[in-house]
């Protein structure tokens, strides 16, 4: 019983720090995608600017451009820019909405948008000056 009960502990110890980790690391891409997103340079990003945005980072990241961003195209980042890797990683699952290792064009597009969401307080799907300065703190900038 006591192995078990270790074994478990062990497990908790090392899963749970990776899942924190990949989740910070989920945020943090969403939040630096946001405010990067304001294309027209007026303070505001729309629920528009944000989706090229995510569309216009999945296509660097399919680095073989065959519409899926899978194990190769990660491996080709990891290979040449290390410290990309995880912020890659964490795009593939947010948007691997059938869970099988990979994300697809048509994932992306269908995926939800949480992080915009979450910021978006008046769900006019327009983040303003005011709820973009809450992203700012939240990515702490």
């Amino acid at each position: 019983m006591l192995k078990v009960y270790s074994f478990a502990v062990i497990a908790l110890l090392v899963f749970v720090p990776a899942v924190s980790q990949a989740q910070g690391q989920n945020q943090q891409g969403g939040l630096q995608m946001l405010l990067n997103a304001d294309t027209n340079g007026d303070g505001v990003v729309t629920r528009d600017e944000f989706l090229a945005a995510r569309a216009a980072t999945f296509a660097r990241v399919d680095i073989n451009h065959d519409g899926v961003i899978d194990k190769s195209d990660i491996a080709k980042i990891t290979r040449f820019r290390p410290q990309a890797a995880d912020r890659a990683q964490a795009l593939v699952s947010d948007l691997d909405l059938n869970h099988d290792g990979q994300a697809t064009g048509a994932e992306r597009k269908a995926a939800p948008t949480p992080i915009f969401d979450r910021f978006d307080a008046n769900h006019d799907r327009r983040l303003d000056q005011a709820e973009m300065a809450k992203v700012r703190e939240a990515g702490g900038q």
